[in-house]
């Protein structure tokens, strides 16, 4: 609908202030929502923003802008396309829904059986098509708040440059406060683009004004919940530390056991095997003292083992231990003759031999088998299924960063096919063909993360199969 028609509109209301304008008690008289919308659509010639404190009062009023649109009847002349014919587009944001829905949504109800490339921008595509009709637009989002601020921005955008073309497109959102909270943020990117309206008062709401400003949200518990929760996590605090406590005292003492342990055998080992000779004068006393120091060794080391619950050696295992120590020799090296050296590298060489044989058959095996472009498989389906839809995952024009994307995915089953885009093949990459819509949206949260996060969106049979005959044309 042209902003001149929404004019025409608002002129008629605002002659009866019982219809579309209310006395405030100061006795001025305020403009409603309705008209305040067709005022800045004519003069502004921005998109605009209505946002409320609650769904019930934003929606309502996106309702009846609805049937403002509705209400109003084409031109009689037809030489005045701009109000001769009224292409509406109303799309209920979500936040399930990316930016490629969005685009799709809004292209479809306004020029039906038009192929299109979703991801370009709303301002490119919408702008190109909008001067290919000659017709008058206006976009209308509900719950705007859902929407990300790149659609916002290209919203604005379109506005913008049918502005200079002299085109007719209008745009009206509707939703929260914290989608208006979002443009102040970025209000450099929609400064002079686009008019806030409040929702309850219809005035224009500037983007550096207080209520766009972001507030910290108090916390929902009460006073006595925080203390019940700051006092638990302290009593758990003091049970871990405690139990940690605990835990390395035990340890600590276990490790000083062994060490005590080990040193008294590495002592009692050392002195059992120190030599004493008999030629030297003076060994009786140095005899004297080592059985001395022995037999307190043997005595604590006897102590020890019988407060441990360890278990004793018996004397013929501790003589074998003894023979065992003074029977090790020292190896002794033996040259490798000639024959040995060359049957040593003949087997080295049959084991490299077999490594690569190995590794090469696991490559090999390993290669994912390129995903053939099969147009038939569509029209094959098409005829099975009669409202059939896949997901589509991705788009390539270059046949290298294809194979490369589909050796990622193996275990798929992926199908594509080649339709014409910018005067050049794209490949399409899809799903298999599921009989109805709500099947294929399940099937995308079983998608492996790198495809969901593709932001992969559901597309009927039909629109493939037109896109495969345009590309055979």
């Amino acid at each position: 609908m042209s902003a001149s028609a929404n004019s025409h509109m608002t002129y008629q209301t605002t002659q009866r202030p019982t219809e579309s304008e209310s006395t405030l008690a100061n006795g001025t008289i305020a403009i409603s929502v309705t008209s305040r919308i067709d005022y800045n659509l004519r003069f502004a010639k921005q998109a605009v923003l209505v946002v409320g404190n609650d769904s019930e009062q934003y929606s309502e009023l996106a309702s009846q802008f609805l049937v403002s649109l509705s209400n109003v009847k084409p031109s009689v002349d037809p030489l005045d396309t701009e109000n001769n014919h009224i292409n509406v587009a109303f799309v209920a944001a979500s936040s399930k829904l990316n930016d490629i829905q969005i685009r799709c949504r809004l292209i479809e109800q306004l020029f039906v059986n038009t192929l299109f490339d979703p991801e370009q921008s709303l301002a490119v595509s919408v702008l190109r098509f909008a001067k290919q009709h000659g017709e008058s637009i206006s976009i209308v989002i509900d719950h705007a708040h859902a929407l990300s601020l790149q659609v916002k921005y290209e919203l604005c955008q379109l506005v913008s440059l049918a502005k200079k073309s002299k085109l007719t497109i209008n745009v009206v959102l509707f939703g929260l406060t914290e989608a208006a909270q979002q443009l102040a943020i970025n209000k450099s990117l929609f400064k002079n683009k686009m008019a806030v309206i409040d929702a309850g008062s219809g005035q224009v709401i500037s983007l550096d004004d207080k209520k766009m400003m972001l507030t910290s949200s108090t916390s929902p518990l009460p006073f006595w919940q925080k203390v019940s929760l700051a006092s638990a996590i302290v009593i758990i605090g003091v049970v871990l530390t405690w139990v940690y406590l605990l835990i390395a005292d035990d340890v600590n003492k276990q490790a000083f056991n062994i060490k005590e342990q080990t040193v008294l055998e590495s002592h009692t080992s050392r002195d059992l095997f120190l030599p004493i000779s008999n030629d030297i004068p003076g060994n009786e006393n140095t005899r004297t003292m080592q059985k001395k120091q022995k037999t307190a060794l043997i005595e604590q080391s006897t102590h020890a083992s019988k407060s441990s619950d360890t278990i004793q050696a018996t004397s013929e295992e501790i003589n074998q231990a003894l023979m065992a120590i003074q029977l090790v020799n020292p190896i002794k090296e033996i040259p490798a003759e000639v024959g040995d050296v060359l049957q040593a590298l003949a087997v080295t060489d049959n084991k490299i031999d077999a490594n690569v044989i190995n590794i090469a058959s696991k490559e090999i095996v390993n290669q994912n088998p390129l995903v053939e472009i099969s147009n038939n498989y569509y029209k094959t389906k098409a005829k099975e299924y009669e409202n059939g839809y896949v997901i589509q995952i991705a788009g390539f024009s270059d046949e290298r960063l294809l194979k490369r994307f589909l050796s990622l995915y193996p275990e798929e089953n992926l199908h594509s096919y080649q339709k014409q885009l910018k005067g050049k093949n794209f490949t399409v990459v899809t799903s298999k063909v599921f009989s109805n819509k709500p099947e294929a949206r399940a099937t995308i949260e079983l998608l492996p993360l790198q495809l969901v996060e593709r932001k992969p969106w559901v597309k009927s049979i039909s629109s493939v199969i037109n896109e495969i005959n345009t590309f055979k044309q």
